[in-house]
């Protein structure tokens, strides 16, 4: 049996679109459920009126998450993201079948978006480089290794998740750690919301990143200036979401903080 959850904050527009592709994935057993995380607007009734439970939870996406693991005790986990406009296929669906088909224990859902356009910056700029230097067993999860979609089983889940943005990175990085075997599945091409976020996002995923890397002393606390300084030129770099100096010139600026020297 799986928990289909579905974390949301303000998304009255879109959450009844992945609430809909969940209730059609799920089997007999299964649950579809939304947090409703702190949202000022009508997201938990647009939620329950297309049929999901809907629960209470605080502010931010990992913090919802963790209320939704508080009250799950199913054997899979599928975290599924709000924003969904469209997609081409059936996402709770697909991962579903990855997870219960296989003999993975984390699946990662990889897609394209509608929008040629996207650049992942807070992904190669921030999140590759950070846990390739730290935490290398994390390996390859696809071009859109921070997705909010996937599916994890419920016993590998013990600790709380991050309260911020960090949370898909630390789910990649400690279930690595522990031992868990990923496998990355693809949803084809997913629309969804933009909201730009300054750079706060990439702040929250390098600290996430640099605060396992202590934990798990890889990183010397020493040495942990060194690396917020290093976070901080790469958050500069990503921060701006203004593209109008054209889509070249901002990957120029992103690959310049890519190749900035790490701390040795």
């Amino acid at each position: 049996m799986i928990t289909f959850v579905i974390p949301a904050h303000n998304e009255e527009d879109t959450v009844a679109t992945a609430v809909a592709q969940a209730r059609a994935a799920a089997g007999p057993g299964d649950r579809v459920l939304v947090v409703d995380s702190a949202s000022g607007d009508r997201t938990a009734e647009r939620a329950a009126q297309a049929g999901a439970e809907v629960l209470r939870g605080p502010k931010g996406k990992g913090a919802a998450m963790n209320a939704a693991l508080g009250a799950t005790s199913t054997e899979w986990v599928c975290f599924l993201d709000a924003d969904l406009v469209s997609s081409e296929l059936n996402v709770p669906a697909a991962l579903r079948a990855a997870a219960v088909s296989g003999d993975a224990d984390h699946v990662v859902g990889d897609f394209e978006y509608d929008y040629p356009g996207t650049i992942l910056s807070s992904t190669f700029t921030v999140y590759e480089p950070l846990a390739a230097r730290f935490f290398p067993e994390t390996g390859h999860l696809g071009a859109n290794s921070l997705t909010g979609y996937r599916a994890i089983r419920r016993s590998l889940l013990r600790e709380p998740l991050p309260a911020g943005f960090g949370v898909e990175a630390h789910l990649n990085i400690s279930l690595a750690v522990a031992g868990a075997t990923a496998r990355v599945v693809h949803l084809g091409v997913i629309g969804s919301r933009f909201r730009p976020n300054g750079g706060s996002m990439a702040w929250e995923i390098g600290t996430t990143i640099l605060d396992l890397a202590q934990a798990h002393g890889r990183l010397d606390p020493a040495e942990r200036p060194r690396w917020d300084d290093w976070l901080a030129e790469g958050v500069a770099a990503v921060a701006p979401q203004d593209a109008s100096g054209g889509r070249s010139a901002t990957l120029a600026r992103l690959f310049a903080a890519v190749r900035r020297p790490m701390p040795t």
